[in-house]
């Protein structure tokens, strides 16, 4: 038999083995799924709030702060509560997750790696090292560094934007050959009243849009 993971000891395999996603097939009961499904604005993700007692859900193997996954095959990453709710209800009398608990979330995020079905049984990721990390990020900073080394311009091209920038001397500026001929200033020539109207236009264009209160940070459904 062949080891996957030669370079880690049987202990680490034993941990890394536990981590993997579980699909809990769910039958619907009598008061529906026996679950609370919960997420919050400041962390994504849909969460179990809650399992009933006896429940389906228990009975399917359902955990309270089980992230999860998918929903009848179909992920969820960045949906809203409400289409995960959808999605479960559309399931008719029979709902499929796929759900991962607090640490194999946490182990999948340091992999940099979205759990799926092939999870289940198929080889996992490994975790990022801070080597790797750290190879991957000066990679990074030496791709961005590069161009403002390799570009340096020459005296030449910067006489050549200055003197574009420069206009020529026997020009006037703008400002003078677009100054009214009387002296009059523009603004000076509006009525008082369309000073006002003009003012408050601009007051109306910068307030913010009313404050909907009736949203909160949290998100709730019995399933």
């Amino acid at each position: 038999m062949i080891d996957s993971c030669p370079h880690l000891s049987p202990a680490s395999q034993d941990v890394q083995s536990s981590m993997r996603p579980r699909l809990c097939v769910i039958e619907k009961g009598p008061s529906g799924y026996g679950f609370n499904l919960h997420s919050e604005k400041s962390r994504p993700g849909q969460y179990v709030r809650a399992v009933d007692q006896d429940s389906p859900a228990q009975t399917a193997g359902l955990l309270q702060k089980d992230r999860i996954i998918e929903v009848n095959g179909v992920s969820v990453e960045g949906k809203q509560h409400s289409q995960v709710v959808s999605l479960i209800r559309s399931g008719g009398e029979q709902t499929s997750l796929l759900v991962v608990d607090p640490d194999t979330d946490l182990y999948f995020k340091r992999c940099r790696v979205t759990p799926s079905k092939e999870h289940l049984t198929g080889p996992l990721p490994e975790p990022l090292t801070n080597g790797d990390m750290e190879e991957k990020a000066n990679g990074k900073v030496a791709e961005k560094a590069e161009p403002k080394v390799s570009v340096s311009p020459s005296p030449s091209n910067a006489s050549s934007n200055a003197s574009l920038s420069t206009p020529p001397t026997s020009t006037p500026p703008p400002e003078v050959c677009d100054a009214p001929p009387s002296g009059e200033i523009p603004a000076l020539s509006m009525s008082l009243a369309q000073a006002k109207e003009l003012a408050h236009q601009k007051r109306s264009q910068k307030r913010a849009p009313p404050m909907d209160w009736s949203k909160k940070n949290e998100l709730f459904s019995n399933l």
